[in-house]
């Protein structure tokens, strides 16, 4: 017991006189988490990339450029999703054949707008709502591929919207004053889960596919956002800062048995699921350093 504890006690010692790979060794991340990324850069909306083996995820390469970026698992190797993009691109999601994507653009300017990538045809529909720097956030793409969410500022407030896969037809879902952000379908097409603060803070919300049947399923004093849905349907994760610090937490699609699933002294965010629906991506933020970590769902 003496030497275990001389041990411990003497490791960051090492680390900085002997070795700084000891360092390495003995910051690991727990059990049932996996570091995914190291460069420390800041990230943000990771997403699996459907049928595949990687994750594509927005990075800040200077401190006056966001791209997106697609990380293979295989190799653990980052190489930009769009080679030849010149502009801001962030906040991207895909159609479950990968053959769509959405994300938001800028150039030049704070207008942001929202692009709609058809790769297998390589063409682009765009649709701008002009505005400022919040004017376009949060695209998701409906299972059937008729629509494509978004969150817009009106004069009462953000709502959620949506568009063809064209970019045309703008019709809203919400009107609530507040904010109402981060859509997201249900893998089945028929309910949005949404974050909001038309009743004070920020809660978690589900409504009808059309924009009726509104249910509220958390009730925290802490701001709840983020929520994605799991791939069968049955949970729903988020993130909170309810006990104090941003962490994920994970319920039953209706509200229900929400539970803490990560615990870290930095934040913890944008969590993505999986297909095997045990396990989540999420980027923690440790030491000033932001990375992609792949974490395990309790049983």
């Amino acid at each position: 017991m003496t030497l275990r504890v001389s041990l411990s006690l003497a490791m960051p010692l090492l680390c900085i006189l002997i070795s700084p790979a000891l360092c390495h060794l003995a910051a690991q991340p727990p059990a049932g988490e996996k570091q995914l990324t190291f460069d420390g850069r800041w990230k943000a909306d990771p997403v699996v990339l459907p049928g595949s083996e990687e994750i594509v995820y927005t990075l800040q390469e200077t401190p006056t450029l966001l791209s997106l970026w697609r990380l293979r698992l295989s190799t653990g190797q980052s190489e930009r999703l769009h080679p030849d993009a010149t502009t801001n691109e962030f906040e991207i999601a895909f159609s479950p054949d990968a053959r769509y994507a959405a994300f938001v653009q800028n150039r030049a300017n704070l207008n942001l707008k929202l692009v709609i990538r058809d790769y297998q045809e390589k063409r682009d529909y765009v649709y701008d709502p002009g505005g400022g720097f919040a004017g376009m956030r949060s695209p998701a793409i409906s299972p059937d591929l008729s629509r494509v969410l978004f969150s817009i500022p009106t004069p009462t407030g953000q709502q959620i919207a949506y568009v063809n896969l064209q970019g045309q037809n703008r019709q809203f879902l919400t009107s609530s004053p507040g904010v109402n952000n981060w859509p997201r379908f249900s893998p089945d097409g028929k309910q949005i889960v949404f974050s909001s603060s038309r009743e004070g803070d920020y809660e978690i919300y589900v409504m009808d596919a059309n924009g009726s049947n509104v249910r509220r399923l958390t009730y925290s004093p802490g701001m709840d956002i983020r929520p994605v849905w799991s791939p069968d349907g049955r949970r729903i994760a988020f993130t909170s800062n309810r006990d104090g610090n941003y962490e994920i937490y994970v319920m039953n699609a209706d509200g229900s048995d929400p539970r803490r699933v990560t615990d870290n002294p930095g934040r913890d965010d944008y969590p993505w699921w999986f297909p095997d629906g045990q396990h989540l991506v999420i980027v923690s933020e440790r030491s000033g350093r932001y990375d992609l970590y792949k974490i395990a769902l309790p049983r």
